[in-house]
Formats: structure tokens, C-alpha cells, sequence
């Protein structure tokens, strides 16, 4: 189970370096909107990793265990 945080993990933060670069690479609007946009696609790979971590360790680990009812209820 691990093993899969780990992976997607690496893959958020790949997706970071990539739209940094992307951002430096063919989005060069000087170096100040470059700090900016460049803050503005990690702080959205951040934001996305952070709802898919609290979304698998919620089901991974749920607060409210499901009561099953009886056949006859």
C-alpha cells in the first residue's frame, strides 16, 4: 500500500518540475511574472496533491466503519 502513495507521489512532484519547466520554457514573461507563474503551478500540484492524499487516506483508514444490517431488517 505504501508502494502506491510513494509512486503517485514521485508523480506529483515530476508533474512539479515539469510545469516549472514548462512555465520557464515557453511561458517567459520576465523574471518576475516568471516567480510568479512558476509559484502559481506549484501551488496548484500541491493543492491537487493534497485532495489526493486526504481522499486515499480516507478510504484507506475511513473514521466511520459501515454497520451492516440483518436480512430480515
Amino acid at each position: 500500500m505504501a508502494a502506491g502513495f510513494l509512486l503517485t507521489s514521485l508523480y506529483f512532484l515530476f508533474a512539479s518540475l515539469v510545469g516549472s519547466l514548462g512555465v520557464k520554457l515557453w511561458y517567459d514573461k520576465g523574471s518576475a511574472a516568471n516567480k510568479l507563474h512558476i509559484l502559481l503551478v506549484n501551488t496548484a500540484v500541491i493543492c491537487c496533491y493534497l485532495i489526493w492524499a486526504i481522499v486515499w487516506m480516507a478510504q484507506w483508514h475511513p473514521l466511520v466503519v459501515p454497520i451492516l444490517k440483518a436480512e430480515g431488517e
